[in-house]
């Protein structure tokens, strides 16, 4: 048996001497499976479902639609915003600045660069002045 290992010097490295920190990060926990954590947030994430407005409903909104469009008023209006990413959406309430009609799309546009479809609007409350 050669015996001389125990008398050999230990070998010096030519790369700087790392920091306890720095060791410590090279076996840190990682995420095995990227982007798994936000997939189950998003699952998580509850939409609604879009009703549909009864005639009376629609008639209702679209003769305060055209007072909208006399008194270039503001409002408050409620509507729906389909989702980017999974089915459904969600109602939003908002107080806007009327600014215009786009009738080739039914589309209202407001001062604060909004646009909303006819059809996804539920209520509509003008406001004063």
């Amino acid at each position: 048996m050669d015996e001389r290992w125990y008398t050999m010097e230990r070998p010096t490295s030519k790369y700087p001497k790392m920091s306890m920190s720095d060791r410590a990060a090279q076996f840190a926990p990682f995420a095995a499976l990227t982007g798994h954590k936000e997939a189950i947030l998003e699952q998580q994430r509850t939409t609604q479902t879009k009703r549909i407005l009864s005639n009376e409903e629609k008639l209702e909104i679209n003769e305060k639609i055209i007072e909208l469009i006399n008194l270039k008023s503001k409002c408050r209006i409620t509507y729906f915003e389909k989702d980017k990413t999974k089915s459904g959406g969600k109602y939003l309430n908002r107080v806007l600045s009327f600014k215009r009609i786009d009738e080739l799309n039914k589309t209202l546009i407001f001062k604060e660069n909004v646009k909303i479809q006819i059809d996804d609007i539920v209520d509509i409350e003008l406001l004063e002045l």
